[in-house]
């Protein structure tokens, strides 16, 4: 029997940060808060966070300048864009920030 390795969805990833890292108090706030800085309606919000669709770059860079301040720790690893580092010859690695 081969072990796999399950990584969890961003919806999962979003789910947790909202259900863990958020009082129950603050829960609608923070929600509220997340829909005004991803420019989005609670419908697409929604659909985002039960898997529905999927959560682009931009609203994952906004979703983690809230959990940041929030929590103090970023959810979701974003890739860097395909520059090149100054002093570093060759392609892209590709690797996550």
């Amino acid at each position: 029997m081969q072990d796999e390795i399950k990584h969890p969805t961003d919806a999962e990833i979003l789910r947790h940060w909202l259900d863990y890292s958020v009082s129950r108090g603050e829960y609608n706030k923070q929600k509220s808060r997340l829909v005004e800085e991803c420019l989005v309606s609670v419908s697409t919000f929604n659909n985002w966070l039960y898997g529905k669709c999927r959560i682009p770059d931009s609203a994952k860079r906004d979703i983690n300048r809230v959990t940041l301040e929030v929590s103090g720790k970023e959810i979701f690893t974003i890739a860097k864009p395909g520059g090149i580092p100054e002093g570093v010859c060759g392609e892209s690695s590709g690797e996550a920030i």
